[in-house]
């Protein structure tokens, strides 16, 4: 996913507590904790960080995106989803489960590390965008969400 999160807003820089870590589905934006009352009617994602990381309530996600086959992880007693693939030391070659996209070695049945490992892997060669359609109390929304064309070693 490209939003950034967790940098100042903007908006708001001379408040506190003024870090983007709310994701408007509606507006496909990153804001703050100021930003939400004008925001009340749209459908948001909180954003947490785990060690540097980006991470979401697999609650909260599953309800507007499909999360099959991702490999979530338990935190502060919360199951959780990393957003964006991670970085690793070595990758898995042999027999164990790993990532259909970045090798990462995974539980069994799960397939993906992350939300966009799922989403690189279901783009075809010619787009740079993946359209989802996202369902919050009977109302479609959809996201775009901009995958760089930095991954030469995945063959479609």
């Amino acid at each position: 996913m490209r939003e950034t999160f967790f940098g100042g807003c903007g908006a708001h820089q001379n408040q506190r507590k003024n870090e983007k870590n709310v994701f408007c589905l509606h507006c496909c934006l990153s804001i703050c904790p100021h930003c939400l009352p004008f925001h009340r009617l749209h459908p948001l994602l909180q954003v947490r960080r785990y060690v540097y990381h980006d991470v979401v309530r697999l609650d909260d996600l599953e309800k507007l995106i499909d999360c099959s086959n991702i490999q979530p992880y338990t935190i502060n007693s919360a199951k959780v989803i990393f957003l964006n693939q991670r970085p690793q030391s070595r990758s898995c070659k042999g027999s164990a489960n790993a990532c259909f996209t970045c090798d990462r070695i995974l539980q069994e049945p799960f397939h993906f590390c992350s939300l966009s490992c799922k989403v690189i892997s279901l783009i075809h060669p010619t787009n740079s965008y993946v359209l989802l359609i996202l369902d919050h109390n009977f109302c479609i929304y959809s996201i775009f969400i901009y995958i760089s064309k930095n991954y030469p070693k995945y063959k479609y």
